[in-house]
């Protein structure tokens, strides 16, 4: 049992118990963490490695596996002595056998029948009889071994291996012959082997292969088949001149002759047994001397640095890693990104054909139902924000009398309700009088900007369901009413653009100085383009972060098909803490304006905390 088979384990109190591991799955295991590759294909040098986190298993595993195959390499070239071996001693004993009966009937004939000695006989006929019992002893040697190579040739359907069978053929007339084929049919075999590692059963070289075995099988058995047909032949005609000799001399006595045939018995069998002490001297020295083919070039060492995982490597591939994905998330971004952030989006695809009255920061903390801040925190950068888009409204337009100003937006959400309550609130704050009408009647907002219900308003009002005075609202800000949308009618573009309209318009310029209309998204619907028309403070409202920057084409689109002169944008929910520089632009019909930040604050944040704000280009501080 090795250690990695016995493993010590310890509990957590201290207690220790062993662990017995299968081998199949220490095989299994050790398998994947050993690795074999070819060094030099001439000189014939592989290299084996093994990866573990203990260097000493490592090491000890790779020798293990360099010692393991050359002790296989040696036993594998043993098995063919070995199977020579077990032949010749199978035979001694038979001969032993045969020898010592011949020896005991010899024995018995002289004693009994005092039979005269055997060098009575002619020595011609002795001398000639002898040569050929030899002949005929070497020839049974022979073909006996013939037919093992026979045997071992037939058998090996799968491999041939000439350790076995090239023994076989050391001292023979047909050694040089034979061996020469056997060690081409092993080249072929050899050669099958390595395509079938990466080839099919059908592949064309396999098959051709197989085809030049089969031929070089049947030419070795041919061979051999060949070979014993001679010695048949040599035999019989031995046999013959044999029988011819006993012929010559049948007028011996009895005795003499089987005396002669028991002697003739005795030598043969003697000589037979003499050659199989031979060659089993010569396999045993054979095989005593059989070292190993291959050879440990370079011991395997304990490693000095672990090769995995390579620190240097690690840390440049993260750091490499990192700067790729970095700059394909910063590429993908900009590709992708198609959000308005700031004005300079806007300028940038409208070519400067849009006015700007300002920005409208985004309000960190939860807008309240009412929507309605600038009340809530008059010196907030909100408030501030919304000054200086009225201010800024004096540049579009500053003649006297009342005006009217329409808010919309390509989509909802992007504000244009909570820009027009406080727009109408800060103008409120100037002592002007205003009006804020819903004419989102679709979607309406205004009655939950202000807290009312919406059971009466604009609709009921163009239908002559209600009266002015009916539906006018007052808010808590002076100087500043309103009309809620009212129930939802079934035809809000047609009530927009009736004669009730326009003289509603007419009669509320005699009683506000300024008429803010809400007015439904014109990238859904058309209902506010005919009061973008009319109005004298056409608004586009764009959110940051939001709206799209295709949204700014459509406003260029619908300038130019209805000949809006006055159209002017607001950017609502500018983040102040990642935007910290504004810009300024003079782009209109003949003004110009600016801002950025300075000075105001939120009343409620900490004292030096100040967010800055500009108005006009200047720095203001209160």
């Amino acid at each position: 049992m090795t250690l990695s088979e016995l493993q010590i384990m310890a509990e957590e109190d201290g207690q220790f118990y062993l662990k017995v591991n299968d081998q199949k799955t220490l095989a299994g295991k050790f398998a994947g963490q050993v690795g074999v590759r070819i060094v030099d294909p001439h000189a014939k040098t592989v290299e084996v490695t093994c990866k573990d986190h203990n260097e000493y298993i490592a090491r000890d595993m790779v020798r293990a596996i360099t010692e393991e195959f050359a002790e296989y390499d040696v036993e594998r070239r043993r098995e063919s002595s070995e199977s020579i071996l077990r032949f010749i001693a199978s035979q001694k004993d038979t001969v032993f056998d045969q020898l010592r009966d011949s020896e005991r009937q010899i024995k018995a004939i002289q004693t009994t029948d005092r039979v005269a000695d055997k060098s009575s006989l002619t020595t011609a006929y002795l001398l000639r009889q002898t040569e050929y019992e030899t002949k005929m002893a070497d020839m049974a040697i022979e073909e006996s071994l013939l037919s093992e190579i026979e045997k071992a040739t037939l058998k090996q359907t799968s491999e041939i291996d000439v350790h076995h069978l090239i023994p076989l053929l050391v001292g023979t007339e047909y050694e040089d012959m034979l061996q020469e084929l056997i060690r081409n049919l092993q080249a072929m075999v050899r050669e099958r082997d390595e395509i079938a590692t990466d080839a099919t059963t059908a592949h064309e070289g396999l098959r051709g292969v197989e085809m030049r075995i089969n031929a070089q099988k049947r030419m070795i058995v041919e061979s051999i088949s060949n070979m014993r047909g001679r010695f048949a032949s040599r035999k019989e005609r031995y046999e013959q001149q044999l029988a011819e000799f006993e012929a010559q001399f049948i007028s011996l006595p009895e005795k003499e002759l089987e005396y002669a045939r028991l002697s003739r018995l005795y030598n043969i069998n003697e000589k037979y047994y003499t050659q199989l002490l031979e060659k089993d001297i010569e396999y045993r020295i054979s095989r005593a001397g059989f070292v190993p083919d291959n050879r440990t070039l370079e011991e395997a060492e304990i490693p000095r640095s672990p090769i995995s995982p390579d620190k240097k490597l690690v840390y440049v591939s993260y750091l490499s890693i990192g700067v790729v994905l970095g700059l394909l998330i910063v590429l993908i971004r900009y590709i992708l990104h198609d959000n308005i952030t700031s004005l300079f989006d806007i300028a940038k695809v409208s070519n400067a054909s849009i006015g700007i009255l300002g920005i409208i920061p985004k309000y960190k903390k939860e807008i309240p139902i009412s929507q309605l801040l600038v009340d809530k925190n008059p010196k907030s950068l909100i408030a501030e924000s919304f000054r200086s888009v009225r201010t800024n409204l004096q540049f579009v337009d500053n003649t006297p009398g009342p005006k009217v100003i329409a808010i919309t937006s390509t989509i909802s959400g992007e504000g244009k309700t909570f820009v027009a309550i406080n727009l109408a609130g800060i103008i409120s704050f100037s002592g002007k009088r205003v009006i804020v009408l819903d004419l989102d009647m679709r979607k309406p907002k205004i009655h939950l900007g202000f807290g009312v219900e919406n059971v009466r308003g604009m609709s009921t009002l163009l239908i002559g369901k209600d009266t002015l005075a009916s539906c006018v609202q007052n808010s808590a800000i002076v100087g500043l009413d309103f009309i809620t949308a009212g129930p939802i009618p079934p035809n809000p573009s047609e009530l927009i653009i009736s004669d009730s309209m326009n003289s509603l318009l007419e009669e509320l310029k005699g009683l506000y100085d300024i008429i803010l209309i809400d007015n439904p998204p014109v990238g859904l619907v058309t209902d506010g383009l005919a009061m973008i028309q009319k109005a004298d403070y056409p608004i586009y409202i764009f959110r940051s972060d939001y709206s799209k920057k295709q949204f700014v084409q459509n406003v260029d689109r619908m300038i130019n098909e209805n000949k809006i002169t006055r159209m002017s944008a607001i950017l609502n929910g500018v983040d102040i803490d990642r935007n910290k520089y504004g810009y300024n632009y003079g782009y209109g019909y003949g003004y110009g304006y600016g801002y950025g930040y300075g000075g105001y604050y939120e009343e409620k944040a900490e004292k030096g905390n100040r967010l800055p704000f500009n108005i006009g280009g200047k720095n203001k501080s209160k």
